[in-house]
């Protein structure tokens, strides 16, 4: 049972901590420390001289903010203290209106949100190396990607520009060394992947179930794993769904106001994007998925409609070669037939 409830508001450099006895909310206790280990350790003295109350019925809880929270993270499990990283959308729906916020505010806020749902704290589990540096070249290659559509833009701006064409052709140029260099980069990301994939025998062994179902390729691959910590993080295919953002739901209430069903904008934007690239692929060279498409393009459905169902059927795909540990038979398809 949780006793002491510690909030902890993450920034670059800090962080603020909150925090309260469950006996007596209206007296908190608050500092500031530094993001390094010298911080860390300040705090948990720090806390240490505010209570007696044994350190198994501590309750750390802070919001995933990804390279900023987790020093603190792994410091705390490795002392073998609870910490519940949760997300950042959660918390901030469970707090109300709001006129006042800082960090110190926010903290406080934090430490409350893990007071009122203690139930249903879950201690954050560190990811394994793999993953986490698979994580982080997914990250980097994003950027990559991300700086050499701005140079691609910029050139094909500047050349209907009317501009110098001396001036246009110098930086047209320029920009081609740059693109290539990038794409060399880009490249030796997925290399870099690929070889951290076959080093880990039980990473690479769903990578390559993953790589059997079409439209899915390294990318798509990696992403799923990072999220789902190689497939081990969701318990059902609905749920990866849901948090990738393909799941329609109902929007509804009364009889004044229905919307039908819709996706969530509260989703992983970049690996919906990522999926939307697998089922415009999938269409083509799968021939179920490709059936499924033209029957309800002639149905009359939407193009976004189709491609998002194609998408959530992905998913699911992925998921159940995965988790059946099977490889995915393109001839095996009744369910994916009967599906409406």
């Amino acid at each position: 049972m949780k006793n002491l409830f510690i909030g902890i508001d993450f920034s670059k450099r800090k962080f603020d901590v909150s925090v309260f006895q469950a006996d007596n909310l209206k007296t908190v206790h608050h500092d500031v420390f530094s993001n390094d280990t010298d911080g860390y350790i300040s705090m948990l003295n720090w806390i240490s001289s505010l209570t007696e109350i044994p350190e198994g019925e501590w309750l750390f809880c802070g919001e995933n903010t990804g390279v900023y929270s987790i020093g603190l993270t792994r410091f705390l499990i490795s002392r073998e203290l609870f910490m519940w990283l949760e997300n950042p959308y959660q918390i901030k729906c469970s707090t109300g209106i709001k006129r006042e916020k800082n960090d110190k505010v926010d903290s406080y806020e934090i430490a409350m949100y893990a007071y009122r749902f203690r139930d249903k704290a879950r201690a954050y589990r560190i990811k394994g190396r793999t993953i986490e540096s698979l994580g982080l070249l997914l990250t980097y290659r994003q950027k990559l990607v991300k700086e050499k559509t701005s140079l691609l833009v910029s050139v094909s701006e500047l050349r209907r520009s009317g501009a110098n064409e001396g001036t246009i052709s110098f930086i047209y140029e320029d920009c081609k060394k740059q693109i290539e260099e990038l794409q060399k980069s880009i490249k030796a990301v997925e290399k870099k992947m690929l070889e951290m994939i076959k080093d880990n025998e039980p990473v690479c062994r769903n990578y390559q179930l993953a790589l059997s179902v079409k439209g899915i390729a390294l990318v798509n691959i990696v992403a799923l794993l990072v999220i789902t910590d190689n497939f081990t993080r969701f318990q059902t295919a609905r749920e990866l769904a849901c948090y990738c953002g393909v799941v329609p739901f109902e929007k509804s209430s009364g009889s004044s106001f229905d919307k039908g069903k819709h996706i969530s904008h509260i989703a992983d934007k970049q690996m919906k994007a990522l999926l939307t690239q697998a089922a415009r692929c999938a269409i083509i060279y799968d021939k179920n998925l490709k059936e499924y498409y033209q029957r309800k393009k002639k149905e009359g459905k939407k193009e976004r409609v189709v491609i998002n169902n194609v998408r959530n059927k992905l998913l699911h795909i992925v998921f159940a070669v995965v988790m059946k540990e099977q490889v995915y038979d393109e001839n095996y398809s009744s369910d994916l037939k009967e599906a409406s």
